[in-house]
């Protein structure tokens, strides 16, 4: 009887272990479906916190590498890294969470040295370190970071032994010597893998190692044959072509390349084309050129105040005013405050002795933008209009407010100069020398101020020379030269000079003016 009532007991014990089991497994495979809709639904960190209590009762590498994917997912990198850990230590012949805990470390946490640690750990659990070609690649590319140049090629070559025909450990090899400016043995790795496949990358790394090498006919060839294999890359490659055609200089094929990449394409992607095509029209001296492109550009970007602006200084810069104009004033209907466009059109007026345009223009600048230029621009207006007492107000309160602009200087001097103050202007131009004491553009109006006031004529002989030593074919400074040798009554000398002036200013009447006056002293 006891027997009987032992072998009871047994039966109903093992009748509630296995409800237990089944009660366990229904309640995880019911746990395990929420969690599945709730990550299709994109609610990530409930979905873990589910697949966290399946993990309670049943050690699953599904479970893991699912709750992994989620805590991931829901940027709880800090979790999925310790989850990857206990999984390793649950599943510790598993070496994917080992690669899985290193790709954690390099790729959310950027700790290279812990994941090659771990990767090591990886490699460690096969026989041969190249039984997982993958896991081995991502070993041997963390030691290369780490500068372990020595185990990297030791991996690489490991691989490459394995499969010569693997284009891929070429390139990797080709990357490890490149670091360690071994590019002959690169270059030698790259080629081979562009043998084994006509690999792209491979000929993209190439071209590069030649550009530095300055072998650019090289680096072209390769990236054209890239550009046409690859339709997704051509437009970067070709842009790529030209920046090198305009490093070296040579400015038509470079054009040549912009152009024909801006017919391509449409949109912003053309507008960068176009004002890469400008700026190398501008280096090639091609202004006119350069302007129709900028103004295309508008057309493009018609909000775009920039555009406009350089358009019409290109156009300035040819003498084509009345294109230049139209892009200024396109400019201003955008932005009407925009003080450097204001000035802009006014020296386009100025230069054509549109005075009254240019003075509308230059008082529309507000009044916190009105700097040196302004005050000059004005100034110049009522200087062509005869008004000197006007000009010579303006360039004074613009002394005050800065005293130590040359410009400013300079142009009060030539205008007292224009006054007959003679004594002003030497004051004037003798501060802007002190401030500028090699410009030669001083040292000559100095020296022949103090020729024309008879006075200081050593002084004066002194800075034309200096004047002259940077500029000796200047017919004005020789003028100036031969001016002091008549004051100083050397009259040969002073024919010298002037008849040597006039081989370069043949028209200029002072000149004639000044050898007539030496000629007449010396009686012819």
């Amino acid at each position: 009887m006891q027997k009987i009532i032992l072998t009871f007991f047994i039966i109903l014990s093992l009748f509630y272990i296995e409800t237990d089991s089944v009660f366990a497994q229904e309640s995880n495979t019911s746990l395990f479906i929420q969690a599945k809709q709730l990550s299709l639904n994109g609610n990530y960190k409930d979905a873990a916190d589910l697949l966290k209590e399946i993990l309670k009762n049943e050690k699953s590498m599904y479970i893991y590498d699912f709750l992994i994917e989620n805590q991931l997912n829901a940027g709880l990198i800090d979790e999925a890294l310790e989850t990857a850990k206990k999984a390793g230590s649950d599943f510790p012949k598993e070496a994917k969470y080992l690669h899985l805990t290193a790709t954690i470390y390099k790729t959310y946490k950027n700790n290279t040295k812990a994941a090659y640690e771990y990767m090591e750990n990886c490699l460690k659990l096969f026989a041969n370190v190249t039984d997982n070609p993958d896991y081995a690649l991502y070993a041997a590319l963390l030691a290369a970071e780490l500068k372990d140049y020595k185990r990297a090629l030791n991996i690489v070559n490991a691989l490459i032994k394995r499969d010569e025909e693997n284009s891929q450990y070429y390139i990797v090899r080709a990357d490890i010597y490149s670091a360690q400016n071994k590019n002959k043995q690169a270059v030698k790795d790259l080629e081979k893998a562009v043998k084994l496949d006509n690999n792209n990358t491979a000929k993209l790394m190439l071209a590069e190692i030649y550009l530095m090498q300055g072998n650019e006919d090289k680096a072209i060839v390769l990236l054209e044959e890239v550009s046409q294999e690859n339709e997704n890359l051509s437009a970067v490659i070709e842009q790529n072509i030209g920046k090198i055609y305009t490093d070296s200089g040579n400015f038509d094929k470079a054009i040549e390349v912009y152009r024909r990449l801006a017919d391509k394409l449409y949109g912003k992607s053309k507008a960068i084309i176009l004002m890469q095509l400008g700026d190398v029209l501008n280096k090639a001296g091609k202004y006119e050129e350069a302007g129709q492109v900028f103004e295309e550009l508008t057309t493009l970007a018609p909000n775009d105040t920039v555009n406009y602006y350089i358009a019409g200084k290109f156009y300035e810069y040819t003498k084509n005013y009345d294109k230049a104009e139209k892009m200024y004033l396109g400019a201003l209907n955008i932005n009407p405050t925009y003080a450097q466009t204001l000035k802009r059109l006014a020296v386009v007026y100025l230069l054509q002795d549109r005075t009254k345009d240019a003075l509308k223009y230059i008082n529309m600048i507000d009044e916190v933008e009105q700097d040196v230029d302004y005050y000059l621009l004005k100034a110049e207006c009522y200087s062509i209009d005869k008004d000197k007492k006007s000009a010579i107000n303006i360039l004074e309160e613009a002394l005050k407010l800065n005293p130590t602009n040359t410009q400013v200087l300079a142009f009060l001097a030539s205008l007292y100069e224009e006054e007959g103050n003679k004594e002003k202007t030497m004051e004037l131009i003798e501060k802007a020398l002190e401030i500028e004491p090699n410009n030669h553009l001083f040292q000559n109006f100095l020296g022949y101020m103090y020729a024309e006031t008879g006075t200081n004529l050593d002084e004066a002989l002194n800075l034309i020379e200096k004047a002259l030593k940077q500029e000796p074919e200047n017919g004005a400074y020789l003028d100036s030269l031969g001016w002091v040798y008549y004051k100083k009554k050397d009259y040969k000398k002073a024919y010298k000079y002037i008849n040597e002036a006039l081989k370069y200013m043949p028209d200029e009447k002072e000149l004639l003016d000044h050898l007539n006056a030496v000629k007449k002293a010396m009686g012819k």
